[in-house]
C-alpha cells in the first residue's frame, strides 16, 4: 500500500511539473497551480496582479479557452483560470456523489480560500455563467461581481448534439462512449465547434488542442454528465436568482437594486445557448444588470470579441465594492 502511494504521489508530482513547463511556455509569466480539496486536485493558471479576477469555462472546456484574455486581464487584474473538476487538468472528486453545479461551486470556494483570494469577480462563459451564479448565491458576501458570457442559467435542450448526451447515460452511455468516440469524437468536435464559433470560423489551434482532448473517453463521459447534471440543477437554482436583488434598497424606477454588479454579454448569433431564452430572460430577471448583445457573434464569446469581454469586467469593477 505504501508503495502505491509514493507511485500515485510521484506521477502526480511529474504531471504538475510537466503541466506547470507547458504553462509557462504558452503564457508569459502565468502560473500553473494545482490546489487540493478533500482528496481533489483542482488545477488553476494565475496571471497578473491587482483585483482577482476568477475565470469559470463552459462544458467542455478548459483553462485554455482563456487564452486570448490573459494578457489584457494581466495588466490591471489577478487572473485565475479554473479548470472544473473533470476537466483541463482538474481530477474529478471520486467520492460517489453527483457532482452538481453546486458542488463545483463548493469546490472553487475551498480553492479560492486556500489561494487566499477575497471577493474576486466571477466572470463565467456558457456552463460556467451557472455556476457562477451558483457561488454568487451560496456565498454573496464574497462576491463582488459577476461578469456572465453566453450564460446558460435557464433549463434547455442546448445546441449541442444529441449524440454528445449519450455517454451520461448510466452503463450503456459508458459502453457507447468507449466503443464508438475513438470513432467519431473528432466528427463530433468539429461539428459542435462549429456551431459554437459560427458565423465566425474555428481557430485552427483550438480545433488542435480540442481534439486531442475532447476526444478522450474519460473526458467525454464527465462533459456528458455535466450536460445532464446542469439541467437537473437549473429548475431549482433559476427561481433563487432573485437573491441577487437587494429588497431593501430600491432604484429611482422603484425596482430593487442589485446587491453586486452584474454584466450579462452575448452573442446575437449564438447557436449553442440562444441569447432570448437565456441571457435575455436573465437580465428580466436581474432589472439593473446590465445586458450586452454583441452582432453576428456566436457563442465563443472570449474567443471572438475578447475586447467586449474586457470592457465588461472593467465596468463591473468601476462600480464594485
Amino acid at each position: 500500500m505504501r508503495e502505491k502511494i509514493f507511485v500515485v504521489n510521484v506521477t502526480g508530482r511529474l504531471k504538475q511539473r510537466y503541466v506547470a513547463s507547458r504553462v509557462a511556455h504558452k503564457h508569459v509569466q502565468a502560473e500553473s497551480k494545482f490546489v487540493n480539496v478533500e482528496g481533489t486536485n483542482l488545477h488553476f493558471v494565475i496571471k497578473g496582479c491587482g483585483r482577482p479576477v476568477v475565470l469559470v469555462h463552459g462544458n467542455p472546456g478548459s483553462c485554455q479557452d482563456w487564452t486570448r484574455l490573459y494578457s489584457p486581464l494581466a495588466d490591471r487584474y489577478q487572473a485565475f483560470a479554473f479548470d472544473r473538476p473533470g476537466h483541463g487538468h482538474s481530477d474529478r472528486p471520486n467520492h460517489g456523489g453527483d457532482v452538481t453545479v453546486e458542488v463545483q461551486a463548493q469546490l472553487l470556494c475551498a480553492a479560492l480560500d486556500q489561494l487566499r483570494v477575497e471577493r474576486p469577480i466571477l466572470i463565467g462563459h456558457s456552463w460556467g455563467g451557472a455556476l457562477a451564479l451558483a457561488y454568487a448565491l451560496t456565498y454573496p458576501r464574497d462576491v463582488a461581481g459577476l461578469v456572465l458570457l453566453a450564460p446558460a442559467v435557464y433549463e434547455s435542450d442546448d445546441g449541442v448534439s444529441f449524440l454528445s448526451k449519450l455517454p451520461a447515460w448510466p452503463v450503456v452511455g459508458d459502453v457507447m462512449n468507449f466503443l464508438f468516440t475513438p470513432l467519431i469524437g473528432g466528427w463530433l468536435v468539429r461539428t459542435d465547434l462549429q456551431k459554437a464559433f459560427a458565423p465566425d470560423a474555428v481557430p485552427k489551434h483550438y480545433l488542435r488542442h480540442t481534439l486531442a482532448e475532447w476526444t478522450r473517453p474519460t473526458k467525454v463521459k464527465w462533459y456528458s454528465v455535466d450536460d445532464a447534471l446542469l439541467n437537473e440543477s437549473l429548475p431549482k437554482l433559476s427561481p433563487r436568482y432573485s437573491e441577487l436583488l437587494d429588497s431593501n434598497d430600491h432604484g429611482s424606477n422603484g425596482h430593487s437594486r442589485l446587491r453586486i454588479p452584474i454584466s450579462i454579454v452575448t452573442g446575437d448569433s449564438d447557436l449553442i445557448v440562444p441569447a432570448e431564452e437565456n441571457s435575455r430572460r436573465l437580465h428580466q430577471a436581474l432589472p439593473g444588470s446590465e445586458l450586452i448583445v454583441l452582432e453576428k457573434t456566436g457563442h465563443q464569446i472570449l474567443f471572438t470579441r475578447p475586447g467586449a469581454v474586457i470592457e465588461a469586467v472593467n465596468r463591473v469593477a468601476s462600480v464594485a465594492d
